[in-house]
Order: C-alpha cells, then sequence, then structure tokens
C-alpha cells in the first residue's frame, strides 16, 4: 500500500514542478519537455517497445495518443490559472464518472451526490478557480474518463508499458511542430530543461514502474481508495513547493471529491469482484500516464 501512496506523492510533486516549468517557458513547452523527456527514458529503458503494433491496434493507440494530449493539454492549462489541488480534485470527477456510470445503486449515488458538492464549493463565485481554470479542469475530466474507457482495450492486447512508451513517443511528434511553432523557448532556460527532466521522472517514468509493482500487491479496492487521496496530496505538494494556501470551503470541497472517488472505487471494486471482473479504471496503466 506504501507504494500507491509513494506514487501519488511522485506524480503531484511533479504536477507542482511542471507549474514552475509553465510559469517560465509557457504551457505548451512545459507539455513537450514532459512527454519527450518521458519518451526517451522508456525508449532508452526497453527499446523493443518502440516497435510498431499489428496493423489492428494501431488507429485505437492513435485515438488513445490524441486523448492522451488532449488531456494533459488541458491538464497544464488548468494548473496554470488555479491550485494543483482544486485542479486534481475536479480532473478525478473523469474515473469517478467512469466508475459510477450506469449504476443504479442508491450508494453510488451517493457518490455523485458528495462530488457534485464538492464541485459546487470549488466553483463558486469568487473561488479559488476561475471559469477558464474550470473549464480546462472539467475538459481535463472528460478526457481521462475518455482514456479510460479506450485504453482498456487496447492493453488487454498489448504490454501496458509498451502503450505508454509509444503514446509518449507519439504525443512528442505531435507536440514539436506545435511546439516549434510557438517559439523554442527553452533556449536559454536552463533551468527550465532540468525542472522538465524532474517533472518527466516524477510524473511519468518512475511512478509507471513502481505503480506495476504496486497493483501486483493490492487489490484493485485498495488501489482506487488509495488512488482518490491524489487530489489532497496535490494539495499538499502546491502548499510546500508553491506556497499555494487554499481556505477551509476549497478544502472541504477537495475532501469531498476524495471521499466520493474512494468510495466509488470501494463499491464498485467490491461489486465487480463478486461479478468476477475488473472495474473500468481501477488499476493499470490508465493513471500511470496521466
Amino acid at each position: 500500500m506504501l507504494l500507491v501512496v509513494v506514487v501519488g506523492f511522485l506524480m503531484q510533486a511533479g504536477s507542482s514542478v511542471a507549474v514552475l516549468v509553465i510559469d517560465s517557458v509557457g504551457v505548451i513547452e512545459a507539455l513537450w519537455l514532459r512527454t519527450a523527456l518521458a519518451a526517451v527514458i522508456l525508449a532508452v529503458v526497453r527499446p523493443r517497445w518502440l516497435r510498431l503494433p499489428a496493423p489492428d491496434d494501431r488507429l485505437p493507440l492513435l485515438v488513445l495518443t490524441v486523448v492522451l494530449v488532449a488531456m494533459n493539454f488541458s491538464f497544464y492549462e488548468a494548473i496554470s490559472r488555479a491550485p494543483v489541488g482544486i485542479v486534481v480534485a475536479l480532473e478525478f470527477l473523469g474515473p469517478l464518472g467512469v466508475a459510477v456510470a450506469g449504476s443504479r445503486r442508491l450508494l453510488d449515488v451517493v457518490w455523485v451526490v458528495l462530488a457534485a458538492l464538492g464541485v459546487v464549493l470549488l466553483a463558486r463565485p469568487g473561488g479559488s478557480i476561475g471559469v477558464s481554470g474550470l473549464l480546462f479542469a472539467l475538459t481535463a475530466a472528460a478526457c481521462w474518463a475518455a482514456f479510460i474507457l479506450t485504453a482498456k482495450r487496447l492493453v488487454s492486447r498489448m504490454e501496458p508499458l509498451r502503450v505508454t512508451t509509444l503514446m509518449l513517443a507519439g504525443a512528442s511528434i505531435i507536440l514539436t511542430p506545435i511546439w516549434m511553432g510557438t517559439g523554442v523557448k527553452i533556449v536559454g532556460y536552463g533551468h527550465a530543461l532540468l525542472l522538465g527532466l524532474a517533472v518527466a521522472v516524477l510524473s511519468s517514468a518512475l511512478p509507471y514502474f513502481l505503480e506495476l509493482a504496486a497493483i501486483k500487491r493490492v487489490r484493485a479496492s485498495t488501489y482506487g481508495v488509495l488512488l482518490s487521496i491524489e487530489p489532497a496530496i496535490a494539495a499538499l505538494m502546491g502548499f510546500l513547493i508553491l506556497s499555494q494556501r487554499l481556505a477551509y470551503r476549497d478544502i472541504g470541497a477537495i475532501l469531498a471529491v476524495v471521499v466520493a472517488a474512494g468510495g466509488a472505487a470501494w463499491t464498485g471494486s467490491s461489486m465487480n469482484a463478486e461479478r468476477g471482473r475488473t472495474p473500468p479504471g481501477s488499476a493499470g496503466s490508465e493513471e500511470a500516464v496521466r
């Protein structure tokens, strides 16, 4: 269980450091640095992962790559406008929605209402997140939900880390012309390059390996609950790294989303375990690539 918590701290420390990179060189440059450097690291570790997949898997992989770029771009735009903890809490509405979609259980309605209450508190007028930040965060949430649903079939046919490596390589190819078109701002910004490398290691390369080890050691329900504390971890990392202070109402809203996500993960995994299947987004590469 400790490994899951460590992954959460690494991911959210990387998100907070990414804000520093964005402040230096902008969203596109920060996203390109994180994506390209992470792809290089994983490709060096396992060069054979870069081989093209079977023809039937190429289109789903391309769709998944585009969704990944949209998700991470929206997330970076959001954290450039609002505290990291709030953005991560809103982004978790994506996997929460996947977990309770189509459910008719009263308990799942409770989780949805609790999450909705958290969103209302966060989106209140004069709060810590503006309209543009809110829209980008909710877009990231929608993309994360789409990513989970799209990835489910693909990772059942390919090794998850190979999918991750190919997606990051493809995302780097998509982002490179956009990055060059906006101006290569990282030239002369050595500190931004170093911070970008730190983000690639903290948010991508290292968590992937630790997460696979964690998944083998904990139940899907336990994993989902531990994963749901990430918004709280993000708020803590935002405070420690970026000195982002949150109002008590914001903290309460984040806790509401944490409880809703954790409750949905636990009850969803328990119910699906009885039916002999794994719930969407409960564990695996879906969270690792975020």
